[in-house]
């Protein structure tokens, strides 16, 4: 409790001076982040996110740390403007995150589908599937960090139902830890939806590869829970990120580009125009409606996590939503009405 009460105190001094002297404001000029954005609020959540990490991760396996500083650190460049090529930072991405999974031996295996568990028999396809589904996951939280709490609050609603259902005492934490984990991300979550700072790419990528890593060290540690289940709590950011692929390429853009054709960007422009809302609340809101989804999906899921199928029709139930919403916002902010 009182590394909890520090950190508030440190956060809040942070925050103070960052907005005073305009550390890392948020502004850069692009389209996808102008039509978003109020104000110059600091991209700054990327250094609570490492301070967490430090006092929860650090004891339990000191290289996974940094592995987190590592992937802050390309984050803090691309806020920074010093790394500005998306083709070098995924590239880095890619190396970081493959040395992890090869160092701590980290399998999504087995997968509960035959063919592709023998395949998985070789170590090495075994490793380059789960950098695939870590880097998916890094920067589809990047993706979808463009409201306020989306993300932040996403993943503390995984957190949430892995401490209910006892299932994140399957990694060394200790309760003080614990408490001090969640407790900092509510606090975050707060200051967040208030607008005094955002996560930046620092930020989403380190809370990405943490909660990756977390969930496949539960899956491997706890052999009665489906992989899907896991795979559930995570497809958001994840489709996300292959949607986007997806759709860039079909309309001949570079996916690594960023756009303003993400859902929750369309859903951010649909509450503005059509309930009249302000920039701010329609930002809250949009964030609301998202993570109130997926916050009822996981409970359903949750109430039988070992079975397979129940997962895997959800997992559909989710995308078939995501891509009907979508379409429904799409031609909503794009396609004229007659």
């Amino acid at each position: 409790m009182i590394n909890l009460l520090i950190f508030i105190v440190f956060a809040s001094i942070v925050i103070y001076f960052s907005r005073r002297s305009n550390f890392l404001p948020n502004f850069s000029g692009e389209t996808h982040q102008q039509y978003l954005k109020e104000s110059k609020v600091p991209l700054i959540g990327g250094f609570f996110i490492i301070i967490i990490s430090f006092i929860i991760f650090f004891k339990i396996s000191n290289y996974f740390y940094y592995t987190i500083v590592s992937i802050f650190l390309i984050g803090l460049f691309s806020d920074g403007k010093i790394l500005s090529s998306p083709k070098i930072r995924i590239l880095l991405q890619l190396i970081i995150v493959f040395s992890f999974v090869y160092l701590l031996k980290l399998e999504v295996t087995p997968t509960r589908i035959n063919f592709i568990d023998r395949l998985f028999e070789n170590t090495l396809l075994s490793f380059l599937f789960t950098t695939f589904c870590l880097m998916i996951l890094i920067n589809g939280s990047n993706f979808i960090d463009g409201l306020n709490g989306l993300l932040i609050g996403y993943f503390l609603i995984i957190l949430s139902l892995l401490l209910k259902l006892s299932l994140i005492n399957s990694i060394e934490i200790n309760q003080s830890a614990l408490i001090f984990f969640i407790g900092s991300i509510i606090f975050l979550l707060i200051l967040n939806y208030s607008n005094f700072f955002y996560l930046g790419d620092s930020g989403a990528y380190s809370i990405g590869i943490i909660m990756g890593y977390l969930l496949i060290t539960i899956y491997e540690k706890v052999n009665y829970i489906s992989p899907y289940y896991v795979i559930l709590l995570l497809w958001y950011p994840c489709f996300e990120n292959l949607f986007s692929i997806i759709r860039k390429n079909k309309f001949k853009n570079s996916p690594i580009n960023p756009d303003s054709k993400h859902l929750h960007q369309l859903l951010y422009f649909y509450l503005k125009k059509n309930f009249s809302l302000k920039n701010l609340f329609a930002n809250n809101l949009g964030s609301l409606v998202i993570n109130s989804f997926n916050l009822v999906v996981f409970i359903i899921a949750s109430s039988n996590y070992s079975s397979t199928i129940f997962q895997l029709f959800l997992i559909i139930f989710c995308v078939a939503s995501y891509l009907l919403f979508y379409r429904f916002l799409f031609n909503f902010r794009f396609i004229k009405k007659k």
